[in-house]
Formats: C-alpha cells, structure tokens, sequence
C-alpha cells in the first residue's frame, strides 16, 4: 500500500474519531487532489 493510501486511510480513522472538523477538511482536500486529474484525463485534459 502507498503512503498516500496510508495516510487517506489515517485521516478517515481520525475523522471517523471523532478529531474535528480539521481533519474532515484535509481529507475532503487530499479526495479532491487525486480525484481532479482523473476526471480532468476523461475530458480530455479540460
């Protein structure tokens, strides 16, 4: 597993945790990260 999965699945145990609204951010943030690139390669490098 990558670091980057490691770390995604670190944030959502202390999300899930209950440690704030802090950490519910930085997990929305790093998805959309890596989400964006994906959909932008679908449309054709929009």
């Amino acid at each position: 597993m990558s670091v980057l999965a490691q770390d995604l699945i670190e944030l959502k145990r202390l999300a899930d945790g209950g440690a704030g609204a802090l950490t519910e951010h930085l997990l929305r943030e790093v998805a959309t990260n890596l989400i964006a690139p994906g959909v932008e390669d679908q449309r054709g490098g929009l």
